[in-house]
């Protein structure tokens, strides 16, 4: 595999908030004035380190700023050089957690009739399953230049795959994809 990183986030996903396995949520400053922003740029800060590789991949830094850099342009925003003074910088955050579900249902065997009369089922104890995962975010944050300060983010949570066999140009479309559905509500309101 060779760590798409951030695509874990959506890992099953096929476009669309609603797809089943991902979770995207987003946030806004309501005082920003979305309708004047025309241009971006990268934040020229390197995203924090995890420790994990996924996150941590330059592969997986060029997928994120291609599929957000193609999505931002179809809206209208231009990229920019961070020294051009644009009006607002795109960053981007990745995370892996290990995470636990357990889940117990009561477990019941045969039935017990009372006199004849239908019966009910005897209560056997719980059954308990415990199920260990990975949970992959991605995180896309707006920050206004001028402000100098987070006026929009969006995240994505899933749970990663555990054996990724997509091509690289797979990865690529899955990549757009999910920021796609990250940035649906970004310009948040119809401003643009």
């Amino acid at each position: 595999m060779d760590l798409v990183g951030v695509w874990f986030v959506v890992c099953a996903m096929a476009g669309s908030a609603c797809s089943p396995g991902i979770r995207v949520v987003s946030d806004y400053d309501p005082d920003a004035d979305f309708s004047a922003l025309q241009t971006f740029a990268w934040l020229p800060v390197p995203p924090p380190k995890t420790g994990d590789p996924r996150a941590d991949s330059a592969i997986l830094a060029g997928r994120v700023r291609r599929a957000a850099v193609a999505d931002l342009s179809g809206k209208g925003f231009r990229e920019v050089a961070p020294d051009a003074k644009p009006d607002f910088y795109v960053f981007y955050q990745a995370a892996v957690d290990d995470k636990i579900r357990v889940q117990s249902t009561p477990a019941y065997y045969g039935y017990r009739g009372w006199w004849g009369y239908g019966g009910y089922p005897m209560p056997m104890g719980t059954h308990t399953t415990v199920h260990q995962y990975e949970l992959g975010t991605l995180i896309l944050d707006i920050v206004d230049r001028e402000r100098d300060d987070l006026i929009w983010r969006g995240s994505g949570q899933a749970k990663m795959r555990r054996n990724d066999t997509r091509t690289s140009s797979e990865r690529d479309r899955d990549m757009k994809e999910a920021v796609a559905a990250i940035f649906e509500n970004f310009p948040p309101t119809a401003t643009r």
